[in-house]
C-alpha cells in the first residue's frame, strides 16, 4: 500500500467538515517516519518543584484508550475553527482513498469524534456514511452526550457517529436509578440518541436480561422478550420472568420503571399481600392500603392522596370494617427558612362510627432571633384511633401537640407557646396554654449593681376528667316528669405566675420574687372541714365547685461566700412564711372568696459545701482509687410564728397539732459521693493520660432535721416528706437507678404524722452487650487483658438511625400511611440487651377522710360477669387505658384522697445475630401486677445478598396482633412477596 501524501490528507480535511488525524506511532509501519528533532541540551531544565501533587480525581471515568501525543502540526490542524476532528489509533491502519474507508487493527484500536469514543479489536470506519463497525471480544462505546453508561458488546457493534445510532450484538450496559445500578443485557439491541429531548438515548433490546446483582453470575435476573430504555427517563420490559439462579419463580406481564430525577406526579404503589388475592381462610378479611396518587405541585410543594380499605364481610365486635382516606401536603422554602407538612385523614367504620385526625408540622425562621415551631396532632375519636392501630407504642402514647414562638427585644428573650395532649381510648384532654415567659440576662444598671428580671405566666387545664370521682352523674327530672341522669363533666384549671427582680450589689445578693397560683375544680367534691380551734370537730361538706388562690412575696439577702475554695461558707437572711405550704395571701371557698394573710418571720442561716476526698491504693489494672464526698450542709433558725384563725379556716387547718408555728432550729444535709478508679494506660507515650472510670456514683436529695420539733413532740425531728436517691456506674454502660421514699405517714406539719419510711418508686435501666463493662469488670480489676471495645458495640445510646426510635418518637396521627418500616440490620455481629424496670406504689391512706379508689375495674365490668370471655376483655381494656396521672391537686387540706393502683413493669429490647446473615429483634414488656406480657414485637431478618426476608410478629396492648412475612428486592422494595395477617381483638366500649 502506498504511503499517504500531505495532499491527500489535506483533501480529507477539506471534506465534509471532518479531519482525519493519524498519530505518528500508528503510521510507523506503513509511512516514512520523520526524524525527531534533537533535544536542546542548552535549554534550562524544568522546575521539578512545580509538579502537581494533587491526587487524581477518583470519580472520573476510567480511560478506555491512551492516546499518543501529537506534534505541533497535528495540534494546529485539530485546533482549526469550523472543523470537527476525528482521531484514530491502532497497531495497523489501512485506508481506501476511493471509498474513504479506514480499517484499524490492534488490541486497542480506537476512534474518537468529539466526546464519543469507540474501542475494539478491529474497527472499520467509513467517512462517507459516518458509520463505524467494531469487532472484538469486548467492544466499548462511550458517549457522554448520551447521559448513559458505557455500552459494552461481545462481538460486533455498528455505530453512526453523526446520528448517534447503533446496532449491537450481546450488549451489556448499566443505568443508575435511586442509588442503584441496573445492568441490562441482550442478544440483539439497537440504540439511538434523540437530540430533540436533551440527548437522551433509547435502547431497544430483544431477548434481554435485567438485574442489579453485580456478580459475574447474577444471583437473580429478569428475562424479557422486549426491553426499551430511555436514559434517565423510563425502562419498560414485556413480558418478564423473574429467575432466582436459573429457576423461574414469577411471571410479570410487564415491568415499568420511571428513572427521571426529581419528583414526578404519578400513581402510588398499592400495598397488599398474597392473601388479598388468594384468601387462605374463609374468615380472612381482605385489606388494601396506599391506593392513591402523588402530585408534584411545584419545586416547593407536593401532595399525596390515598385510600385504605378493610373488608366489612363477617364483621365482629370492634372490627366492623372500615374505609380510610388519607391526604398530605408538604412544603419547603429554603430561601424563606420555612418547612412543614399538613395532613389529615377520615376513618369511617361500617358500624357508623368515625374518626378524623389532623397533623400540622411547621417550622419557620423569620430572623436570626425570631422562630415559630408548631407540631399539632388532633383526633376526634381516641377510642377508634386506639383500637385500629397495631403499633404497641402508639396504643399507649399520648397524642401530643405543641407550639412555640421565640423572639428577642434587645437583650430580653420572649417565649410564647402552648401544648395539648389527648390519651388513646380516653376523653381526657390535658392543655397548657398560654405559656409566656420574658427573661433577660444580667443588666448592668451601674458599674456596681446588676439587675436580672424575669416574668412567667402559664395556665394548665384538665378537661373531661374520666378518672374516679365521687359524683359521676347528675340526676334531674326531664320534661316528661321522669327522673333521668347525665354524666358530669369534670374540669380542672391551674394558673401560675411569677415575677423576680434580683439585684446583685458587689458581692451581695438581694432576692425579691412574687408568685401567684390559682386552682379551680369545676366538679362536685366532698371536703372534711376542720374547726380551727378544735381538731376533734370535723364536718363533711359537698362543694359544687372548689377554688383556692395563693400569692406570695419572698425576699432574701445573701452575703459573699467565705473561705472560698474549701468550706465555701454562705450566710443567708430571708423572710419566710409561718406556714411554708401556702403563700402569704390565700383565698378559697372556705373564706368565701376573701383574701386572708399569714405572718412572716426572719430566718437566718449559714451553709457550707466542702469537697472531701481520699486516695486509696489500687490493685490489678487499677493504679489508684479516689473517693470524693460533696456534702451541702446548712443551718437555719427562725423564731416562733403565729397564724390567725381566718387563715387556718381558709386553709382548713386546726391550731391544735399544727407544727408549722414552732420555732425552726434545723439542719439540712445533701450528699453526693463518687468512687473513681484510675486505670493503667497501655500507651507509653509521655502525653498519654490514664483513663478514669466512675465505679459508683450516688446522689441523695436534701434531708432536714429540726431539733425544736423533736423537743416539742418527743418524736422524730425529720421534716423532709420525701427522700430520693440516684445511682450510676460506668462499669455497666447505660446503667441508671433511682429510688424514692415517703418518710412520713400523714401530713408532715401535723403532730399526728408518724416517721415511717415507705418506698414509693424504684427504677433502673441497663444496657448490655458482648463487650460491656460488666463482663470485663473482674478482668480489669485482676489485671487480665480485655479485648479492645468495638465503638459501635459500646454505643448504647439510641441514634437517629434507630428504626424503632424513629417509629415511636413524634409519630404524627395523620398523613400518608407510611410503609411499615422494618428494622435495619444491626451494624455489628454482636448482641445488645436493654432492660428498663419501673415500679410505683402509693402509701395507703390513714384517717377518716374521703378515699376514692381509682382501681374500679371490677366494678365497671361487673355487669358482664355472665360471659367470662367478654368480662375478661373488659378487664383488660380498662386496665390498659388506666392512667397514673392525678388531677390538679387542691391547695387546701381535706380534699378526697385518690388511690392509684400500683404499677410494676419491665421493658426489654434485644438485638442479636443468630448467624452472620440472620438477625433478630425482640421488644416486649411484662406487667408483674397483671402477671402477663403487655406487648410483643418480634422481627427476624435474613440477608439474601440482593434480597431481604423479614418475619415479624406484633401484639399490641389493645389485643390486636399481626403476623407478616416480607421478602423484597433491595434495589426495588416495591417488588416483594408478602403475607400479612392482621387480627383486631373485639373491644368492649
Amino acid at each position: 500500500m502506498r504511503p499517504f501524501s500531505i495532499k491527500l490528507t489535506w483533501r480529507l480535511f477539506l471534506g465534509p467538515a471532518t479531519a482525519l488525524i493519524f498519530c505518528a506511532p500508528v503510521l510507523t509501519a506503513q509511512v516514512r517516519s520523520v526524524p525527531a528533532p534533537r533535544r536542546d541540551t542548552v535549554r534550562a531544565r524544568p522546575d521539578t518543584t512545580r509538579r502537581d501533587t494533587t491526587a487524581a480525581d477518583s470519580t472520573r471515568p476510567k480511560e478506555l484508550i491512551k492516546w499518543n501525543e501529537t506534534d505541533s502540526v497535528m495540534q494546529a490542524l485539530m485546533s482549526r475553527q469550523g472543523y470537527t476532528a476525528t482521531r484514530y489509533q491502532g497497531d495497523q491502519a489501512v485506508f481506501n482513498a476511493q471509498s474513504h474507508t479506514l480499517q484499524l487493527r490492534g488490541k486497542k484500536a480506537g476512534v474518537s469524534r468529539e466526546q464519543t469514543v469507540l474501542v475494539g479489536d478491529s474497527i472499520v470506519y467509513s467517512d462517507s456514511t459516518k458509520i463505524i463497525v467494531a469487532r472484538g471480544d469486548t467492544v466499548i462505546l462511550r458517549d457522554p452526550e448520551q447521559q448513559a453508561a458505557d455500552v459494552i458488546a461481545r462481538g460486533r457493534m455498528a455505530y453512526n457517529v453523526e446520528l448517534h445510532r447503533g446496532v449491537v450484538e450481546n450488549i451489556t450496559t448499566q443505568i443508575a436509578q435511586t442509588g442503584e445500578n441496573w445492568f441490562v443485557g441482550g442478544k440483539d439491541a439497537a440504540f439511538v440518541s434523540d437530540t430533540t429531548r436533551g440527548r437522551e438515548t433509547a435502547f431497544y433490546v430483544r431477548s434481554g436480561t435485567i438485574t442489579s446483582c453485580d456478580d459475574s453470575i447474577p444471583d437473580y435476573h429478569f428475562r424479557a422478550n422486549e426491553i426499551k430504555m430511555v436514559s434517565k427517563h423510563i425502562m419498560v420490559a414485556r413480558p418478564a420472568v423473574l429467575y432466582i439462579g436459573d429457576v423461574p419463580v414469577m411471571w410479570l406481564p410487564f415491568i415499568f420503571q420511571d428513572m427521571r430525577s426529581g419528583r414526578r406526579s404519578g400513581v402510588l404503589t398499592p400495598r397488599f399481600g398474597v392473601s388479598e388475592l388468594f384468601r387462605n381462610s374463609p374468615t380472612y378479611r381482605r385489606h388494601i392500603e396506599n391506593l392513591g396518587y402523588y402530585f408534584a405541585i411545584s419545586d416547593y410543594m407536593d401532595a399525596q392522596l390515598a385510600l385504605d380499605w378493610r373488608s366489612g364481610s363477617r364483621p365482629s365486635s370492634g372490627d366492623p370494617g372500615w374505609v380510610r382516606l388519607n391526604g398530605e401536603l408538604q412544603y419547603r422554602w429554603l430561601d424563606r427558612f420555612m418547612t412543614g407538612r399538613f395532613a389529615a385523614y377520615r376513618h369511617a367504620q361500617r358500624d357508623g362510627s368515625s374518626n378524623t385526625g389532623i397533623s400540622w408540622y411547621h417550622d419557620q425562621g423569620f430572623s436570626q432571633d425570631t422562630h415559630l415551631h408548631t407540631d399539632i396532632n388532633y383526633v376526634t375519636n381516641t377510642f377508634i384511633q386506639r383500637t385500629t392501630t397495631f403499633n404497641p407504642s402508639q396504643v399507649l402514647a399520648t397524642i401530643s401537640s405543641h407550639a412555640n414562638y421565640t423572639t428577642k427585644f434587645g437583650p430580653a428573650s420572649l417565649n410564647l407557646g402552648g401544648s395539648n395532649s389527648q390519651h388513646p381510648g380516653r376523653k381526657e384532654v390535658d392543655r397548657t396554654f398560654p405559656v409566656f415567659s420574658l427573661s433577660a440576662p444580667a443588666i448592668a444598671v451601674t458599674r456596681w449593681m446588676d439587675w436580672t428580671p424575669a416574668f412567667s405566666f402559664q395556665t394548665n387545664q384538665q378537661l373531661n376528667l374520666d378518672q374516679t370521682g365521687e359524683f359521676t352523674y347528675r340526676f334531674f327530672t326531664n320534661p316528661q316528669g321522669v327522673k333521668d341522669s347525665v354524666a358530669l363533666k369534670r374540669n380542672a384549671r391551674q394558673t401560675s405566675s411569677s415575677f423576680s427582680t434580683p439585684l446583685r450589689i458587689g458581692g451581695f445578693s438581694l432576692g425579691n420574687s412574687f408568685t401567684m397560683t390559682d386552682n379551680e375544680t369545676d366538679a362536685p367534691q366532698t371536703f372534711v372541714i376542720q374547726d380551727p380551734n378544735d381538731s376533734s370537730v370535723k364536718t363533711p361538706r359537698v362543694f359544687a365547685k372548689t377554688f383556692d388562690t395563693s400569692i406570695d412575696w419572698q425576699p432574701s439577702f445573701s452575703l459573699p461566700s467565705l473561705i472560698h475554695g474549701s468550706l465555701n461558707l454562705s450566710p443567708l437572711l430571708t423572710f419566710v412564711n409561718v406556714d411554708g405550704g401556702h403563700g402569704y395571701w390565700v383565698r378559697s371557698q372556705l373564706s368565701n372568696g376573701q383574701f386572708v394573710h399569714q405572718s412572716k418571720r426572719i430566718q437566718t442561716g449559714l451553709s457550707a459545701s466542702p469537697t472531701l476526698f481520699a486516695l486509696f491504693p489500687g490493685f490489678g489494672s487499677v493504679t489508684r482509687f479516689r473517693h470524693s464526698i460533696t456534702p451541702s450542709i446548712s443551718y437555719t433558725y427562725a423564731p416562733t410564728g403565729n397564724l390567725s384563725t381566718e387563715f387556718l379556716r381558709a386553709t382548713n387547718r386546726s391550731r391544735q397539732g399544727f407544727l408549722g408555728s414552732l420555732a425552726q432550729n434545723q439542719v439540712s444535709l445533701t450528699v453526693s459521693h463518687v468512687l473513681e478508679a484510675k486505670l493503667k494506660s497501655t500507651d507509653t507515650s509521655s502525653t498519654a493520660e490514664p483513663k478514669k472510670v466512675k465505679v459508683l456514683s450516688m446522689d441523695f436529695s436534701s434531708l432536714t432535721y429540726d431539733f425544736e420539733r423533736a423537743r416539742k413532740t418527743h418524736r422524730s425531728g425529720f421534716t423532709t416528706p420525701n427522700l430520693n436517691t440516684n445511682i450510676a456506674s460506668d462499669l455497666i454502660p447505660g446503667f441508671r437507678g433511682n429510688v424514692s421514699w415517703s418518710l412520713y405517714q400523714g401530713d408532715v406539719l401535723s403532730d399526728t404524722a408518724r416517721f415511717k419510711p415507705f418506698r414509693e418508686n424504684i427504677g433502673a435501666s441497663l444496657t448490655l452487650n458482648s463487650q460491656s463493662g460488666i463482663f470485663g469488670i473482674f478482668t480489669r480489676l485482676f489485671g487480665r487483658p480485655v479485648p479492645e471495645a468495638h465503638p459501635q458495640i459500646e454505643k448504647t445510646e439510641p441514634s437517629a438511625e434507630d428504626a424503632l426510635a424513629n417509629r415511636v418518637a413524634s409519630t404524627p396521627v395523620a398523613g400518608m400511611t407510611s410503609r411499615s418500616r422494618q428494622f435495619a440490620m444491626p451494624s455489628t455481629q454482636g448482641w445488645q440487651l436493654t432492660l428498663q424496670y419501673s415500679s410505683s406504689r402509693q402509701r395507703p391512706p390513714t384517717g377518716n377522710g374521703v378515699v376514692l379508689d381509682e382501681n374500679f375495674v371490677e366494678l365497671q365490668c361487673k355487669p358482664l360477669q355472665a360471659n367470662p370471655i367478654v368480662y375478661q376483655q373488659c378487664i383488660d381494656q380498662a386496665r390498659a387505658q388506666a392512667s397514673n396521672s392525678l388531677p390538679i391537686a387542691s391547695g387546701i387540706s381535706g380534699a378526697p384522697f385518690i388511690r392509684i393502683p400500683s404499677r410494676d413493669n419491665m421493658q426489654s429490647s434485644m438485638n442479636f445475630h443468630l448467624t452472620p446473615k440472620w438477625s433478630g429483634t425482640w421488644t416486649t414488656n411484662y406487667d408483674f401486677q397483671a402477671k402477663k406480657f403487655g406487648s410483643h414485637n418480634v422481627t427476624l431478618q435474613r440477608e439474601l445478598h440482593d434480597w431481604r426476608a423479614i418475619f415479624a410478629f406484633t401484639q399490641a396492648p389493645n389485643g390486636n396482633f399481626a403476623f407478616n412475612f416480607f421478602i423484597a428486592l433491595n434495589a426495588e422494595p416495591d417488588l416483594k412477596f408478602n403475607y400479612d395477617k392482621s387480627t383486631y381483638r373485639p373491644i368492649i366500649r
